[in-house]
C-alpha cells in the first residue's frame, strides 16, 4: 500500500512538472510570437535614424524631431467604404507613404510609419511603436464617412490637452490645401489618441462617402496637396514649441505672426468643468427663434446667435428680444457667402454692415464671428482678426440643417460633447425641421448628466461685445 501510494505521489509530480514544462514552453513560444510579430512589423517601418533613411543632418544644436506616421485600418480592417467601392484603408495608406516620403526631405523630421504595406496592427500596438521609439508626434491618417453623401469637411481629433496646438495645426494647414469645410479641433477619447505618450492627432481628411471629395483626395494631386499640409502641419506646430521654449527659430527672419496660426475656437477648456455652450446660426427668423427663445426662457438658459445681417434687419424685433432675454450675439455675415470667393473688401463689407445693424438694432456690437460654412481662409482669417473679431466655430455639429431626425441629431451630440463643447444649431427656417425639439432634449439630456449651459464668451473668457473694454 505504501508503494502504490509513493508512485503514484511520483506519477502525479511527474504529471505536475510535464504541464509546467508545456505551460513554460507555449508561454515562451507565444512571447517569441508576439515579439517577433512586433519585429517584422517593425521592420517594415521606413523609418529609423538619420543615418539610416538618407535623412541629411539637423543644424549644428537643434535637434530632429521623431515623427510617426499611422495609416489607418489595413489588412482584415478595411475601415469606410468610399463612394467609388474603394476602401478607406488604400487611401490611408497611399497617403501616409506620400507624407514619409516628402518628409525624408526635412532634416528636422524624422518620419516613421506605423504599416507600410496592407497590414493590419492593433492600436495599442500602434501607440506602442511612437512610444518605444520615442517620438515627438503622432499623426494617424483618415478618411470620414457618413450615410448622407452630401456631408464633407476637414476635421483633426485629439485627446490629450498636449495635443491640442498640434491638431490646430494640422486642422489649419490641411483646409487650408483641400478646400474642404472646416468642421474644426474636437476632443475624442480614440484609443490610438489616449496610449500615447507624445502629443498626438488623428485627421479626418475628407469623407469618402462624398464623392467629390474622394475624387480629389484619391487624385494625384489632392495626396500631393495633403501630404504638404501635413509636412506644413508638423513644421508649425515644433517651430511654435521650439519659441515657446526660448528656442531660435529654424526659419531666420520669421515673425511669430507668421509662425502662429490666428487662434480660431472650436471649444472651450474642458478643466473647465462639465460646461457647454448652445449656438443658432442663420437667424433671426419669426417662425423658429421665437420658438428657440421660449425653450430657453423655460429652462433659464443662456445661449450664443450668430446672426446674418440681412435676418437681422428683416427682423429687428427678434434681435432685440435675444439681447434683452440676455443672449449673447456674434456676427455671422450679411448674407452668408463663401469667404473664399470674396475679395477683402467684399469681405469686409460683410462683417461690417453685420456690426453696424447690430448696433443700430440692439446697441450692441458682437466680440465674436463665425465664418459662414465654418470656412475661412488665412487672408481671411487675418482680416477678421484685424477687425478686432473673435473667431468662433463648433466642436458639436447637429446636421439639424440637413433636415436630420430628432433621435439622429441626439445620436451625433452623445457621439461629440466632451467638456467645453461648443454645441451649432441653427434659428431660421431654412435649418431643420427638428432643431427645436432636438433642443429639448439637449437640455434635458445633457442636463441630466451634469453639463451647465453657458454663452460662447462665458465659455471661451472673451468679452461680450466691442461695446465695452477689449
Amino acid at each position: 500500500m505504501t508503494t502504490l501510494t509513493k508512485r503514484r505521489a511520483i506519477a502525479r509530480g511527474s504529471l505536475i512538472v510535464l504541464l509546467l514544462l508545456i505551460f513554460w514552453i507555449g508561454s515562451a513560444i507565444g512571447w517569441s510570437f508576439h515579439s517577433s510579430s512586433r519585429e517584422n512589423v517593425q521592420e517594415k517601418l521606413a523609418g529609423g535614424s538619420s543615418s539610416s533613411n538618407g535623412l541629411t543632418e539637423p543644424p549644428p544644436g537643434m535637434r530632429a524631431y521623431k515623427v510617426v506616421i499611422d495609416a489607418g485600418h489595413g489588412g482584415h480592417d478595411p475601415g469606410a467604404t468610399g463612394a467609388s467601392g474603394d476602401y478607406e484603408r488604400d487611401y490611408t495608406l497611399s497617403l501616409a507613404r506620400k507624407v514619409f516620403e516628402r518628409l525624408q526631405d526635412e532634416p528636422m523630421l524624422e518620419p516613421m510609419l506605423t504599416r507600410s504595406d496592407d497590414t493590419f496592427i492593433e492600436l495599442e500596438d500602434r501607440a506602442a511603436i511612437a512610444n518605444e521609439w520615442g517620438a515627438d508626434a503622432l499623426i494617424s491618417i483618415h478618411g470620414n464617412t457618413y450615410e448622407d453623401s452630401s456631408v464633407e469637411g476637414t476635421e483633426t481629433l485629439y485627446m490629450n490637452k498636449n495635443s491640442v496646438q498640434l491638431a490646430e495645426s494640422m486642422q489649419h494647414e490641411m483646409v487650408k490645401a483641400m478646400g474642404f469645410r472646416d468642421r474644426g479641433v474636437k476632443k475624442q477619447q480614440l484609443k490610438v489618441l489616449s496610449l500615447t505618450d507624445m502629443p498626438s492627432a488623428l485627421i479626418e481628411i475628407g469623407y469618402l462617402t462624398n464623392g467629390e471629395q474622394e475624387s480629389r483626395m484619391r487624385s494625384s494631386e489632392g495626396q500631393a496637396a495633403a501630404a504638404e499640409a501635413i509636412v506644413d502641419g508638423l513644421k508649425q506646430y515644433f517651430d511654435i514649441k521650439e519659441q515657446q521654449a526660448g528656442e531660435n527659430s529654424r526659419e531666420t527672419g520669421k515673425t511669430e505672426k507668421e509662425a502662429s496660426p490666428i487662434k480660431i475656437y472650436y471649444n472651450g477648456a474642458a478643466s473647465d468643468g462639465k460646461q457647454t455652450a448652445l449656438t443658432f446660426d442663420d437667424g433671426p427668423d419669426d417662425v423658429v427663434t421665437p420658438e428657440i427663445l421660449d425653450v430657453l426662457k423655460e429652462n433659464h438658459i443662456k445661449a450664443t446667435f450668430f446672426m446674418l445681417g440681412s435676418q437681422a434687419a428683416a427682423h429687428p424685433e427678434m434681435v432685440k428680444r435675444i439681447v434683452d432675454e440676455g443672449h449673447a450675439i456674434g456676427n455671422h455675415s450679411w448674407s452668408h457667402p463663401r469667404f473664399e470667393e470674396l475679395s477683402l473688401d467684399e469681405a469686409r463689407e460683410q462683417i461690417n454692415d453685420t456690426q453696424v445693424e447690430l448696433e443700430e438694432i440692439a446697441g450692441v456690437r458682437p466680440s465674436l464671428f463665425r465664418p459662414p460654412y465654418g470656412a475661412l481662409d488665412e487672408e481671411n482669417a487675418e482680416l477678421v482678426h484685424d477687425m478686432g473679431l473673435w473667431i468662433v466655430n463648433w466642436s458639436v455639429d447637429t446636421m439639424d440643417w440637413s433636415g436630420l431626425s430628432t433621435p439622429d441629431i441626439m445620436d451625433l451630440v452623445r457621439d461629440e460633447i466632451w467638456p467645453g463643447g461648443i454645441i451649432l444649431q441653427h434659428s431660421s427656417s431654412g435649418g431643420g425641421s427638428n432643431t427645436v425639439e432636438a433642443l429639448k432634449q439637449i437640455i434635458t439630456e445633457l442636463g441630466e448628466e451634469g453639463y451647465a449651459f453657458v454663452t460662447v464668451p462665458e465659455l471661451l473668457h472673451l468679452p461680450d461685445s466691442q461695446n465695452g473694454d477689449l
